[in-house]
């Protein structure tokens, strides 16, 4: 599941420095939010830990893949789209992908004009090596500032934690990636939703994390979760993708 948010117009008049009902409604366009018409969507990138020689590199809007994929080959880094209509790209390197390597990539893509964020501690269990798993982190020297309000949520699912059968619910799990000053936005409005845990880095917020017990408990639905989750977006003016990510039947330790 791949779902994808727009802010209201408020949201992106406030940060466009325009007035409320200074422009012409924005067009209606099919798959593509309004504001990539506006101008207001910039190209932006997550690259996290795919394996021990691979990683993920997710992009929103997604009509922007193909600039990021070719941006990527430009710099060096060939990127693979597996699925012509994907938003994410692959990146494969026989010589085992290290944590420096994947923050390497990120601050290549800023340097060369495409906004990106990387992460570690965000891909599968470790049985692919000891970098990945651990502490969730921000990688690269680059950390671009809020600017669109774009951010990247996973909804990662694990092994049941109560019960063992095919109808047993998983354990649910919320990450959002994103710039510090939209991070600390969206914990203000959704922790009246959600108990947020930052993940605290030097001066600020490199990620949030939510444990959604009641989903492990069968109170609620996958798909209300989504839900609801879209609805915090659009209520804290931010927008972006958010995937669903199956781990579970994983071995080794969950990052």
């Amino acid at each position: 599941m791949n779902e994808s948010r727009s802010p209201g117009a408020s949201a992106a008049d406030r940060r466009a420095g325009v007035s409320p009902g200074s422009r012409q409604p924005p067009r209606s366009t099919a798959a593509v939010p309004w504001l990539v018409d506006a101008g207001l969507v910039l190209p932006t990138v997550l690259v996290t830990r795919a394996g021990s020689h691979t990683a993920f590199v997710r992009v929103f809007p997604l009509v922007a893949t193909p600039q990021a994929q070719s941006a990527g080959r430009r710099l060096g880094y060939p990127l693979e789209r597996l699925l012509p209509e994907a938003d994410w790209l692959l990146w494969n390197d026989s010589g085992g992908l290290t944590d420096a390597r994947i923050g390497a990539l990120a601050d290549a893509f800023n340097r060369g004009g495409v906004r990106a964020f990387a992460y570690a501690g965000a891909g599968p269990p470790a049985r692919m090596g000891a970098e990945g798993c651990g502490r969730l982190r921000r990688l690269g020297e680059i950390h671009p500032a809020a600017e669109d309000g774009t951010v990247f949520v996973e909804v990662v699912l694990h092994d049941p934690l109560f019960g063992d059968t095919p109808e047993s619910p998983p354990s649910a799990q919320t990450v959002v990636y994103g710039p510090a000053e939209d991070l600390e936005l969206l914990q203000e409005v959704a922790g009246e939703r959600f108990v947020i845990e930052p993940v605290p880095e030097i001066g600020g917020v490199a990620a949030l994390q939510i444990e959604h017990t009641e989903v492990a408990a069968g109170l609620t639905s996958l798909e209300a979760l989504v839900a609801e989750f879209d609805a915090v977006l659009r209520d804290s003016g931010l927008q972006g993708p958010i995937h669903v990510i199956d781990r579970r039947g994983a071995s080794g330790c969950g990052c």
